[in-house]
């Protein structure tokens, strides 16, 4: 009998071993591993406005920056002014600039955000499911997400950020061959 009882304990830890290993891969990244994009990211869609799909795929062709964020996250509304003066000069130097919202109060959550604080330099963008950040490995907001116009992710930066220092100014530099200046 006990030989028994040992086996059974000895398979419970073995299947309770599997189990925290699994886990642990799958936590650090498992098939979205953190810094890189899963095979689809750029073909699930997200919303603009008037409420029209959109892909990343369909935006190819031209440098990409996009910023996931939401209104109820602190930091990512601490750095929006600052995101949205950046916005004016990339976006004049032939780039675009995509700041998705994760609300899942809806569009008009975010459009009365923008009107309050006179964001003109921004477009709205919704994708509330999150499959899109999830898609990228985002681990928190704000993370954004630099693509170059072949549609290749070429940097990331996870947390707030000053918009207006010049090591920002420096990365589109080396990702993009752009000047803010």
């Amino acid at each position: 009998m006990s030989f028994w009882k040992k086996k059974d304990n000895l398979i419970i830890t073995a299947f309770v071993a599997a189990f925290l290993i699994g886990l642990g891969v799958w936590y650090e990244g498992g098939p979205f591993l953190p810094g890189s994009a899963s095979a689809n990211a750029f073909d699930i869609p997200f919303v603009d406005k008037d409420q029209k799909q959109l892909t990343l795929n369909q935006l190819k062709g031209k440098p990409l920056i996009v910023n996931f964020w939401a209104t109820w996250c602190p930091m990512c509304v601490k750095k929006m002014g600052a995101f949205n003066r950046f916005a004016e000069k990339f976006q004049g130097q032939g780039g675009l600039v995509l700041a998705i919202s994760q609300d899942r109060g809806g569009l008009s959550v975010v459009q009365s955000y923008y009107a309050r604080n006179g964001y003109k330099n921004l477009a709205v963008y919704l994708e509330p499911s999150g499959h899109l950040s999830n898609a990228f490995g985002v681990r928190g907001l704000p993370t954004t997400i630099f693509i170059d116009a072949q549609g290749k992710e070429v940097g990331r930066l996870e947390g707030g950020i000053d918009w207006d220092s010049s090591d920002v100014h420096e990365l589109i530099n080396q990702y993009f061959g752009l000047s803010l200046s």
